[in-house]
C-alpha cells in the first residue's frame, strides 16, 4: 500500500471513531427532544451530522477498496473502535479499566502485523 493509502485507512479509522461519539450525542439529544415530540427528536442535528459523516465515510471506504484488499484494509476499522473508549474519556468524562491500554497496544500490534508481507 502507498502512503496515501495507509492515511486513507487510517483516516477512516479516526471518522469512525468520530461517528461513535456523535451517535452517543444524538442520543443523549434525542432523549431530550423525544419528550417534546417524536418528529422533533428524529431531527436531532447530531443525529443528522452523524449520518452525513457516516454516509461520507462509506464513499472514503468504497474507494479505499478499489484498491487495496479487504483483508489488508478491514483491521483499520478496529483502530476506530479502539479509538472510541479514548474518546469517551476525554469529550464524556467516562473512565476506563487500567487494562485498556493493554488492550488498546494488542490491537495497535495485531493491525501493524496484519499489515505485513
Amino acid at each position: 500500500m502507498t502512503i496515501w493509502l495507509y492515511a486513507a485507512c487510517l483516516s477512516f479509522a479516526v471518522i469512525m471513531g468520530v461517528g461513535q461519539m456523535m451517535f452517543k450525542f444524538a442520543a443523549q439529544d434525542i432523549r431530550i427532544r423525544a419528550e417534546i415530540s417524536p418528529v422533533f427528536a428524529a431531527f436531532s442535528p447530531w443525529l443528522i451530522a452523524a449520518i452525513v459523516l457516516y454516509a461520507a465515510s462509506t464513499v472514503l471506504w468504497v474507494g479505499i477498496l478499489m484498491y487495496v484488499p479487504l483483508s489488508k484494509a478491514y483491521p483499520f476499522a478496529l483502530l476506530g473502535a479502539a479509538l472510541v473508549p479514548i474518546l469517551a474519556v476525554l469529550a464524556l468524562g467516562e473512565t476506563l479499566s487500567i487494562y485498556y491500554p493493554l488492550g488498546l497496544g494488542l490491537v495497535v500490534i495485531g493491525v501493524m502485523i496484519t499489515q505485513l508481507g
